[in-house]
């Protein structure tokens, strides 16, 4: 065997020694020397096994074993020290064996021999060694464990979607800031923001893009603020911000138009373009409260209150909206129960041709008589329906009613007029609204091209390439569509060529002017060019005088509904107006 395999041997056994090239014995001895034999392969490590001369070693490496011990001659040691400790015992002592050591392998073979110098080489060697591997382990823990308590922390403290600040973080923030308001008295200033729309993003695109819009909506929230600022996402698809040295309230608005400025472009992944809003809610300490909890708890108030005011913008807390907030939380609680119990109902707002009076549309009216809240008015309880997502089990069920409705005029020889139902943005996010839709059409004997549903300008913004294919779908279909309160969004002509869209809707309602020289005749004049150059029909709602009527015919809207045509009415007296067949509009 060869020296090398010595080597290897010792260091299998986890003892790091150098070995001399001249350590064979030499076999022209007159005197041998005798010779302490280790076996070094064993499962518990090296073992002592007794005395060898060297004239064995060199005649019969192959019977070692056999003629190992001389029984007159007693070991220098116990028989089962292992070698370890043999080597330890030679250093600490400063004792040498007087006898080199031979080394050998399981079959007895010779591997080689060390002196007793090497084995106090030995034991040096390998006591460096140790000390260094132990120095390595243990700056790997420190540098483990480092990385495990950081990791730790920002799982504690950051959102892992967005990179935010997380609740408990912001929290103590909050406290600090409320903490140095005593100090200096600078007002903190708190701003609630919720994502408009978010959970029907998140069904109909899938959770990964949700995600993604997140952090871009993280991203550019984190621009409208300075460095000292903080930032949180506090859950779901709700954020916060601690405005930090804050010398009033008008910051918080400043901030908060920013914000809004800022989200009002499309985010564009890939080829798909997602346009979205966000309410916020403005509270500042120590007027709307002197705590943690009553602070994000009225700036929270405040964001509905946004909600409530159309999305979209911003909204300062007052004590007032404590009042609305408890209101807002009892509709919920009624309206879950409302349409089991029977409570909601539908009326109809005629909408006629402006020339002759003739009815040829009907837009539905969802109403709500509550057996607890007495009468509440769609514009109360419409939007915590599509808050909640009660409106897509509404939807269907004022779908399924009018349906019903239409098939009894119909045995009464009334001719069929066009339903027109607004549609929220939970509905059209419904995996089966198209399907369903088509599904009830069948069932119920109205035609499509009698069935129309009305849009929002945002609603054609938010995740485009989604709506484009539902609206495309069913307009193959014969379904008609328009979309409500035209010019007050941010739709463009480009945008408004791309989807299926029949009709405009412009509001009159706060037109107060329609002399053919003021601003508000112009602006409805040129909606009125804008939608007959892309060959949509234009209904004219909120019209309230005969003068409103003979405007709008000289400039071409030939179709109106308002307050001059008609109130919505129930269904028995919806028939009896279909009868007459026509509207008398008093047109001077």
């Amino acid at each position: 065997m060869t020296l090398v395999r010595a080597r290897d041997a010792l260091c299998d056994s986890r003892i790091v020694v150098r070995v001399e090239a001249d350590a064979r014995p030499p076999r022209d001895r007159r005197s041998p020397a005798i010779y302490a034999v280790f076996h070094t392969d064993e499962p518990d490590g090296s073992r002592f096994l007794g005395l060898v001369t060297e004239h064995q070693i060199a005649r019969f490496p192959q019977r070692i074993f056999a003629d190992l011990i001389d029984p007159r001659v007693p070991p220098p040691v116990a028989s089962d020290t292992p070698l370890e400790q043999l080597i330890h015992a030679v250093g600490e002592r400063g004792q040498t064996l007087g006898m080199p050591l031979a080394v050998l392998e399981r079959d007895g073979s010779f591997l080689g021999v060390l002196t007793p110098h090497s084995i106090v080489e030995v034991l040096l060697e390998r006591e460096r060694r140790l000390l260094e591997d132990a120095r390595k382990i243990n700056a790997e823990i420190r540098r483990e464990a480092d990385k495990a308590i950081e990791q730790l922390d920002i799982k504690a403290h950051y959102d892992t979607v967005t990179g935010l600040p997380n609740r408990q973080l912001f929290c103590d923030r909050l406290l600090q800031a409320l903490a140095a308001h005593e100090r200096d008295g600078n007002p903190v200033v708190l701003l609630f923001l919720d994502v408009d729309n978010f959970k029907s993003i998140n069904d109909s695109l899938g959770h990964l893009v949700g995600d993604r819009l997140l952090r871009a909506t993280a991203e550019r929230i984190r621009t409208a603020v300075r460095d000292g600022d903080t930032v949180a996402r506090i859950g779901g698809d709700e954020f916060t911000i601690l405005l930090n040295g804050a010398k009033d309230t008008l910051n918080g608005a400043l901030v908060a138009q920013k914000i809004l400025d800022g989200l009002a472009q499309p985010f564009v992944f890939g080829a798909q373009q997602i346009v979205i809003s966000v309410s916020i809610g403005i509270a500042v300490s120590p007027a709307d409260g002197e705590t943690m909890e009553q602070l994000l708890r009225n700036a929270d108030t405040a964001m509905y209150h946004a909600k409530s005011r159309g999305k979209n913008n911003y909204q300062f807390f007052s004590p007032e909206l404590n009042v609305q907030a408890y209101r807002r939380q009892e509709i919920e609680r009624n309206l879950r129960c409302a349409l089991l119990q029977g409570e909601l109902g539908l009326s109809y707002a005629p909408r006629v041709d402006l020339r002759s009076g003739r009815i040829v549309a009907l837009e539905v009216c969802p109403f709500w008589l509550s057996s607890e809240l007495g009468d509440v008015p769609p514009d109360d309880f419409v939007p915590v329906a599509e808050e909640t997502g009660l409106i897509v089990q509404i939807g269907i069920w004022a779908f399924r009613t009018a349906c019903a409705h239409a098939a009894v005029w119909r045995t009464q020889g009334l001719d069929d007029r066009c339903l027109s139902f607004r549609l929220s943005q939970r509905e059209l996010d419904d995996p089966q609204f198209g399907d369903r839709i088509m599904s009830l059409l069948d069932g119920c004997g109205l035609e499509p091209e009698n069935l129309q549903f009305e849009l929002s300008e945002r609603m054609l913004m938010t995740h485009a390439a989604h709506t484009l294919a539902v609206l495309q779908e069913l307009s193959n279909r014969g379904i008609r569509f328009s979309v409500g309160d035209f010019g007050t969004g941010n739709a463009s002509l480009r945008r408004l060529r791309r989807f299926p869209i029949d009709e405009l809707k412009i509001d009159l309602s706060s037109v107060r002017d329609i002399e053919p020289d003021s601003d508000d005749a112009a602006v409805i004049t040129a909606m009125i060019a804008m939608a007959k150059s892309l060959r949509m029909d234009v209904v004219a709602v909120g019209v309230e005088t005969p003068e409103h009527v003979a405007f709008l015919l000289e400039r071409g809207c030939r179709h109106g509904q308002g307050r001059l045509i008609g109130a919505p009415l129930p269904p028995e007296r919806i028939a009896a107006l279909l009868a007459g067949d026509a509207v008398d509009l008093f047109v001077a």
